[in-house]
This record gives C-alpha cells, structure tokens and sequence, in this order.
C-alpha cells in the first residue's frame, strides 16, 4: 500500500488517459517526478484516479513496503455512491404534486372547449374541431403521465358550471378505465373526443326541461332519451371522427342487459369504449348535486355502479374501475381507527386502503381550522399495522356540515 513518507524511483506520467498524453498536447502529464516524496494523501489520490495499478519507490531514502521490494500495488478507488433518486410510484410517470398542478389548467381549459362547442352546437355556430382534438389530447397526456391527478378533481363539482364540468369529469373517468384496460395513447385520443362530447346532444334539449326541478312529463322524458342520437348526429357531421367515438356519443346510455336507450342495445352490440363510457356517466351523475337532489358520497355511488355489475355494465369495466378509482376515491369522507375523520385529498397507486387523507375532526369530535394531512401509507411503513391510523369505513359528509370542495380546493 503506497503510504505518505515514500520516495519515487522514477517519474510516474499519467500513462492511463489518452495513451498518456493531454488532448491536443504531445506531451505526457507528469504526476510524480523521479525521487519525489509522497508528502500528502492528495498526491495518493492523483496516482489512483489516473488508474495506476502500481509504482516503484526507492526504499534507500525512505520508507519500502511490508515484506520489501519496493514495489507498491496502488489501492483501487473507492465506490462512487449514487444518489437514490426517487421515482413515481408503479405505472405512474410522474409524482401527484407536480402533476396535479398541470392537471388544473387542463381541466379548466377543457371546460371552456366543451362549453364552447356546445352553445355554437345549440346556436347552429361555427364549430373548432381542432379545439375538441387538442383538449382530448391534452387529457390523455396527463392521464397517462399520472392517472391519479386528473381523477382527483373529478370530485369538484361545479354546480353552475354543471353540463360542461359532468363532460370533462366523464371524460377523464372513462379515459381511466381505458388507460387501466391497456388501450395506445392514440385509442385514449378517439375515446377523449368521444367522451367529452357525449352529451353535446343535450345542447338541443330546452333548459327548462334539462333542469326542470320537478319530475319530468312523458313527453319530456322522450326529449331527454333522445339526447344520444343527437350526440351521434352532431359528431358525425363534425367530419373526420372516429366511429369509436361517435359510439361513445350514441350508445352511453345503453346497459348490457338491452334495458337502455335510445336502441336498447345488448353488451355485445355496444361498442366497448361506449361501455367504458357508460360507467363513468352514471357515476358521475351519482355524485353530481342536481337542483332536484343532492350528490351521493363517493362510497355510495361505487356501490350503486358495483350493484349494476353485469345487469347495467359489463363486469369487466366495473372491476376496473373501481381499481382505478380505489376503494375511497379522492373526495370520501372516512372514519380512521383512532376516532378521527377526514376526506380522502389522494389515493395511493400501491395500496387503495391506506390513500393520504386531510384529518378534520379529532378523535374527541373538535373540528379543526386547517385539515391535518396524514399519509396512511407512509405511516404503515414506518410504524406497522398495530401502531399506525387506518380506515375503518365512510359515511356521508353533509351530516357534519363538511364541504368536499372546500377541502380539496385548499392547498397542501
């Protein structure tokens, strides 16, 4: 082992780089010259990253090697540690935090498109196609960077905005069920304009009907059923649209059991994307508040849709939706082991049960100014089943005076 107090017998030039000579220079780098004394760590250093494996040192003026013969074998260079760099969780490219905060924009402007498209498409105006195309792809892109995001804000209602927010919000539901099904960005493409535009039919429906407060006449009920036709109609004198998409437009109020409409169409007569399709409409409408009635909770409406397995929807999308959403989508309101409540603000890709939740009541029932954020998930890891807060079920929020959007609207 070279030690400081050795002397050199000869020159030692940095032989391992570049045939031993400088780029653009004929002359060799001189390291250590002849009868040198290796005075400090630094010089030992300089001979081990030129990759020297060893060096002769002339024992008569100083110190030689345990066992003798002046020659020293040079240690190899210690480990370069990397840095752990943390990455999205599984099937994610990118972390919530950053995502979500794109994923805002995104929606807002989507909302415009459709609100857009749809009183040009109720007045006989000029339509952007191209709007429509950009914002589906927009979607898309940030569903498949990080599903869970745009999901999230799905659990935002806005009751004034209502026709435009439930087309974006069945948009992304339906886009999830398809990234999760497997589909290609493109695939995703044609479902998103589908999707977003499935209800443009209604654009043609009075709004003294669409929000009628009361129950509808017959005669009105017949108007309203017949919305996807002229969804279908209006997609497909949009020229140049997928006939995927014109399905979605046609057929989301289909069910497998041919008990829907406007055809009464079987599970194997919809188009797949319209199933896919299907289930995100309704529940979304579930937990959309009306003027007529409010919105469910969460766990009620996967309930609802999970009860329709099979006789409503096809099983398969079910199953995979629910997977998507986890089983306390973003915007439940839970009760944890330790008496606490709160309301879901994310779910966790790795494990549905323990998503991260902003605590408002205490154990003891106070309520607190500013939701206390607790990751379940990260806490399991660190503390263990035993000793870590859990979910122990759901309950409905407006029994404790709790605004969902108020709390998912506010940072951290």
């Amino acid at each position: 082992m070279l030690t400081v107090g050795m002397f050199m017998e000869a020159d030692v030039r940095d032989a391992a780089k570049g045939s031993g000579k400088v780029a653009g220079s004929s002359k060799n780098v001189l390291l250590l010259g002849k009868g040198m004394l290796i005075a400090s760590a630094n010089q030992i250093r300089r001979l081990k990253d030129a990759g020297l494996n060893e060096v002769t040192i002339d024992t008569s003026k100083g110190k030689d090697v345990e066992g003798g013969g002046g020659r020293v074998v040079a240690a190899a260079p210690p480990p370069i540690r990397e840095k752990k760099v943390a990455k999205p969780p599984a099937g994610r490219q990118a972390f919530f935090k950053d995502e979500i905060k794109v994923a805002r924009k995104i929606r807002g402007a989507s909302v415009k498109v459709v609100k857009e498209f749809m009183e040009n498409a109720s007045t006989g105006g000029s339509i952007d196609t191209q709007k429509v195309n950009l914002a589906s792809k927009t979607l898309t892109q940030s569903v498949f960077r990080n599903v869970d995001a745009l999901l999230s804000l799905t659990a935002l209602k806005d009751y004034s905005e209502h026709t435009y927010t439930h087309s974006v919000n069945v948009c992304v539901l339906t886009l999830a069920i398809a990234y999760a099904s497997g589909v290609t960005p493109e695939e995703a493409e044609v479902i998103g304009i589908g999707a977003l535009l499935h209800d443009v039919g209604k654009s043609k429906i009075p709004l003294s009907i669409l929000d009628k407060p009361g129950p509808l006449t017959d005669a009105e009920r017949k108007v309203i059923m017949n919305h996807p036709v002229e969804s279908e109609r209006i997609l497909r004198e949009m020229g140049h649209v997928d006939e995927a998409a014109i399905a979605i437009g046609g057929q989301h109020h289909e069910k497998v059991s041919g008990k829907g409409y406007p055809r009464g169409l079987s599970g194997e007569e919809m188009h797949p994307f319209a199933q896919m399709a299907a289930v995100a409409d309704v529940y979304d409408a579930l937990t959309s508040p009306r003027p007529y009635k409010p919105g469910h909770p969460p766990h009620i409406a996967l309930r609802v849709v999970f009860d329709g397995k099979g006789t409503d929807f096809d099983s398969q999308v079910v199953d995979t939706f629910i997977k998507s959403l986890g089983i306390y989508p973003v915007g439940s309101f839970v009760k944890l082991n330790t008496g606490e409540m709160g309301v879901v603000v994310e779910v966790n890709p790795e494990d549905s049960l323990r998503p991260r939740v902003g605590v408002i009541f205490s154990q003891f029932g106070k309520r607190r100014s500013n939701p206390f954020m607790v990751d379940l998930y990260k806490e399991f890891k660190e503390k263990g089943p035993e000793a870590s807060r859990a979910i122990v079920g759901a309950d409905d929020p407006r029994k404790y005076d709790v605004n969902i959007d108020d709390i998912l609207s506010s940072p951290g």
